[in-house]
């Protein structure tokens, strides 16, 4: 049974909104990071999609090419009762279908009292349909935050071996220090200046600088992080909770050609304008909004990084960069790990007719993963840049996330700043090196499983996106890769490591950047 906001709440909303507009800074799509109330919520007083409904302002209007569509979302319980705080974690985009297939993502503004504004610029002709998700409600929102917090919630195994007596040791490592086991049984393989941070149980033969390889221990993983959760909590991760599409309008809202003259983009320049969302699919290119992105054919790559030399760093969703360029341009691999059942954290190619060369190494630990992880193939990212030489024919490209969205949020913030001053080291030594930093994205959760959004929820990934964007946001040195909203509407199913036209059109801003012309 559906219970519609009464014109009353409405009008609330749109004053509400008038003051709400009037202050907004443009900067995401999703809720800000205000944490939601702590207090244990019973579970029927949480956020019911079946009962939160979409309100269009404006519906009757004539809406063009250019204008604002705005949305409100009143939230409701199961027993039809409004919430009154904020928190709830939603996902909006607009699409079209057909011949046209377009979409973008919508900006939420959330109020903190149980109802969100949705706005999107309507940046194509035809009929548009609101697509509102929600994601998370704010009660499963707050075990998320509580659990993150939880350090040392994710345990590794790692191997202590000695070539030339055949030893060999497996003891649990844990991403900061433990504890439960006295300091002087502990091996500590931090790096202080690089803000990382690495704690081992001590082998009982071998030195702690023995250690080999390392990789996720699944099944204490899996225990420790299960037991944190209430199982009425639980409840909170399945339907009619989890990922549920809000019952939208009946009909498309048709959009007009508009009758200025649209402006042409300006050059990427490295500059931030200001824009409600970052641009929108047309099939399946990204349009952005920010600036002029090129398309970038096979030749126009080849002859944009000629001559240059390309720094990789990151996790695996940045590594599809190195892999598509090595296929584009083409480049010709002459570096891999030294194990078949390890997975490749170290990567070079080059091409002798372009000269170009690229190179990829995966950041260090922690990472999650089922392979082994050669231990000294890992580098810290802020300690790597420092090797760097640089120049006008540099390119760094650091893109790190996935991995690091289940710990608590310090441990990104800190290795970030740790990478921005590295960062500035390097441009003080050799000015004019181009350095970018992309933001996380979007990301599959296998079967629904509960281990799966506690570890990897797309709420975890946007707070490593937001502070990206805060770190690194206002630095002019450093250009905002943002490719969260790309993600959020993208045509494609969502995967930590996304469909190739997505990775194409993150390239695309990237040379857009190099080679504006």
């Amino acid at each position: 049974m559906g219970f519609p906001p009464t014109k009353a709440v409405v009008g609330m909303i749109a004053a509400v909104l008038l003051m709400s507009i009037m202050s907004l800074r443009f900067h995401s799509t999703l809720p800000p990071s205000r944490p939601p109330h702590k207090r244990n919520r019973p579970i029927e007083e949480a956020t019911y999609p079946n009962n939160t409904k979409i309100v269009v302002l404006n519906r009757e209007r004539v809406y063009r090419q250019g204008d604002v569509l705005t949305a409100v979302i009143v939230a409701r319980d199961m027993n039809g009762r409004p919430k009154t705080h904020d928190g709830d974690f939603f996902r909006a985009r607009l699409v079209s279908y057909g011949s046209r297939e377009a979409s973008t993502a919508g900006h939420v503004i959330d109020h903190g009292n149980g109802t969100y504004t949705v706005q999107f610029l309507l940046y194509w002709v035809g009929d548009v349909w609101i697509r509102i998700q929600l994601v998370h409600p704010s009660e499963a929102v707050t075990v998320l935050q509580r659990v993150r917090e939880v350090p040392n919630r994710r345990v590794f195994q790692c191997a202590f071996s000695d070539k030339q007596t055949g030893v060999t040791e497996m003891r649990s490592c844990f991403s900061s220090t433990n504890p439960s086991v006295p300091g002087h049984q502990q091996c500590d393989l931090s790096k202080r200046d690089a803000n990382g941070t690495w704690f081992c149980q001590r082998p009982d033969i071998l030195p702690c600088a023995a250690i080999f390889k390392c990789q996720t221990d699944v099944a204490k993983t899996t225990n420790l992080v299960r037991g944190l959760v209430l199982d009425d909590e639980t409840k909170l991760f399945k339907k009619p909770y989890l990922e549920v599409e809000l019952k939208g309008l009946p009909t498309p809202i048709r959009v007009l050609k508009s009758g200025v003259i649209t402006p042409r983009q300006p050059p990427c320049t490295g500059k931030r304008p200001q824009a409600l969302t970052h641009g929108y699919w047309s099939g399946d290119v990204w349009k952005s909004s920010l600036c002029n992105v090129r398309v970038f054919t096979k030749k126009d790559v080849q002859k944009c990084l000629a001559h240059k030399t390309v720094y990789i760093r990151g996790d695996s969703t940045i590594r599809q960069w190195y892999e598509r360029l090595t296929e584009v341009i083409p480049l010709r691999a002459y570096g891999s790990s030294r194990l078949p059942q390890a997975q490749v954290f170290l990567e070079s190619g080059n091409s002798s007719r372009w000269d170009i060369d690229v190179h990829f190494r995966f950041h260090n630990l922690p990472i999650q993963t089922h392979s082994w992880v050669l231990f000294d193939e890992l580098g810290y990212t802020a300690d790597q840049l420092d090797t760097i030489q640089g120049g006008l024919n540099t390119i760094i490209v650091i893109g790190l996330w996935a991995h690091f969205a289940p710990e608590p949020l310090q441990m990104i913030r800190s290795r970030l700043y740790a990478i921005k001053y590295a960062i500035h080291r390097l441009l003080n030594r050799s000015p004019g090196t181009r350095v970018f930093v992309r933001t996380g994205t979007t990301r599959e959760h296998e079967n629904g499983e509960l281990l799966y959004y506690l570890l990897g929820s797309d709420w975890l990934a946007y707070q490593v996106t937001k502070e990206i964007r805060q770190i690194f946001g206002t630095d002019e040195d450093v250009v905002v890769l943002d490719t969260w909203d790309m993600t959020v509407c993208q045509p494609y199913s969502d995967h930590a490591h996304p469909a190739q036209p997505v990775v194409a059109s993150q390239l695309n801003m990237m040379l857009s950047h190099i080679c504006p012309q």
